[in-house]
């Protein structure tokens, strides 16, 4: 299946292994985009782009002249740009109670700044109805204790998205987000590992909570990413839950 055969793709957010981006990077590929990754980790994302036939290109999300360049790189490199995603994100835990306006600049700078200068440059340069998807999350709409900043930083973000979707409808952008809940990545299992939690019974409070009976994967994303980027998808400044059906039953309330 050669869906984005011709089609030039960014994918920011793609530089640790076993992640989303990377799903959505090798996705694009075996579809038959060219694909620029980035994001930080320089020699992950060389090893990512010779492995998809790509290129990399290391950019900090948070420095809008940076983002720019790596819009321009794509159009150098490849002859334009007719889709982005951008899965970078990071959030920190912080009691309410601690909350200091250090980690909130943190918080926003990548959840919230992040994604205004990856919309602002990629819908600049990208193709009269290209496409363009963010990722938020589930903890944006559903309430957990310790993560405020980074919840209050997706959610600002989604409302930029929908204000985007509008305001570059002469151009008839599709650009929308993606509500993802807990997934299974290598960054998870890091963290609770970090945090001192035992994974199995982590993930089997949300299973419970889940209808389709398991915590999303990578390749779930990867494959609602892309088909959000097809052409065919007719709908822009939509925030799109992709929780295997947590959305209806929410997170386990031992976190809240």
């Amino acid at each position: 299946m050669d869906d984005f055969a011709g089609k030039v793709a960014l994918v920011m957010g793609a530089s640790t292994p076993g992640g989303m981006g990377e799903a959505v990077a090798c996705k694009l590929a075996d579809q038959g985009a060219k694909v620029v990754v980035s994001g930080l980790g320089a020699e992950a994302l060389d090893k990512l782009a010779a492995r998809i036939g790509g290129s990399a290109l290391e950019c900090d999300v948070t420095d809008r002249a940076a983002v720019r360049n790596l819009v321009d790189h794509c159009v150098d490199t490849f002859g334009g740009l007719h889709v982005a995603a951008n899965l970078a994100g990071l959030s920190d835990r912080c009691p309410i109670a601690q909350i200091d306006e250090a980690h909130l600049l943190k918080m926003t700078k990548i959840n919230y700044f992040g994604t205004v200068w990856f919309v602002q440059a990629v819908a600049e340069k990208i193709v009269d109805g290209g496409a363009i998807v963010a990722i938020s999350s589930f903890s944006a709409y559903d309430t957990l204790s310790g993560i405020a900043g980074y919840a209050a930083a997706k959610r600002a973000a989604d409302r930029f998205v929908q204000a985007a979707a509008v305001e570059y409808r002469a151009k008839r952008l599709r650009i929308n987000t993606i509500i993802p809940s807990t997934n299974d990545t290598n960054m998870l299992r890091k963290g609770l590992e970090e945090y001192g939690a035992d994974y199995d019974a982590f993930v089997g409070d949300f299973v419970k909570l889940t209808p389709l009976g398991r915590i999303s994967r990578p390749q779930d994303i990867a494959n609602a990413v892309t088909m959000m980027l097809r052409d065919e998808f007719f709908e822009t400044g939509q925030c799109w839950p992709w929780t295997g059906g947590n959305w209806l039953l929410g997170h386990p309330r031992a976190l809240a």
